[in-house]
């Protein structure tokens, strides 16, 4: 049988997704968990592996068993062994032919953050705070530049090992949260290592006047990663969701 999670976590304390000898992360916690459950052990592969910091509102990943299992108290069952910061939302049987991987036709990530003075106690280590006379409709403005397929070398940290730059971006907006809060939310079909963080880190010096709005393809076209911003934190980053192309209860 295979089974496809839908899962959620907090990334803070861990050394991100995939696992690594000596590191909490969240890959291995979940794998751990399945064991006990299913009694043998298991390999979990996900949609994409999130940095270290990154959380998941809706990651989705998917294992193989030959065990007897109850689908509809399955996640509760994996659920009491995972810790408080990662919990298993679904579980389902899927086709033979799914990989949570392969079988993505694209992801969603958001990147909180909220203008103001001062840093606000409630939003340490979930949200960016950003000087309260940013811009924003100067950020939304740049984001029409995204849209469409392009080189994203620019935009990707230069340990990423990729040779393959090329990604598709089908929306990029600015949510507006509240009278400071927001959301930048980009959705595609596929993101190189760092590349939401430095995109949202190259928006902000628009968003400040530093650079003028047109800058933002120049760096596109530029394909080059100095060009672009810094790398902003990994705790406002956010997987929204994954989409496939037929429904994953």
């Amino acid at each position: 049988m295979k089974v496809v999670l839908k899962i959620t976590y907090d990334g803070t304390n861990f050394s991100g997704w995939q696992k690594q000898p000596g590191k909490r992360t969240i890959q291995k916690e979940i794998e751990n968990a399945i064991e006990k459950v299913v009694g043998h052990p298991v390999e979990i592969f996900a949609s994409g592996r999130t940095d270290a910091g990154v959380h998941a509102l809706c990651q989705v990943a998917h294992f193989e068993t030959e065990a007897k299992i109850n689908l509809r108290t399955l996640a509760a069952s994996i659920n009491a062994f995972l810790p408080e910061d990662i919990r298993i939302l679904s579980c389902a049987e899927v086709e033979e032919n799914f990989d949570a991987r392969f079988s993505c036709k694209k992801k969603t990530y958001i990147y909180k953050f909220y203008a103001c003075r001062f840093e606000l106690p409630l939003k340490l280590g979930r949200e960016l705070r950003v000087n309260d006379y940013v811009d924003v409709s100067k950020m939304q403005e740049a984001l029409k530049y995204l849209i469409g397929k392009h080189d994203f070398k620019s935009f990707v940290a230069r340990k990423s090992g990729k040779t393959d730059f090329t990604r598709e971006i089908y929306e990029a907006k600015i949510n507006k949260k509240s009278d400071f809060e927001y959301e930048f939310e980009i959705t595609g079909n596929g993101f190189l290592y760092n590349m939401v963080r430095i995109i949202f880190g190259t928006l902000l010096l628009i968003g400040y006047g530093k650079w003028p709005v047109s800058r933002f393809k120049e760096i596109i076209d530029g394909q080059k990663r100095e060009l672009s911003g810094r790398t902003m934190p990994a705790y406002a980053l956010y997987l929204k969701n994954v989409d496939y192309l037929g429904e994953i209860d």
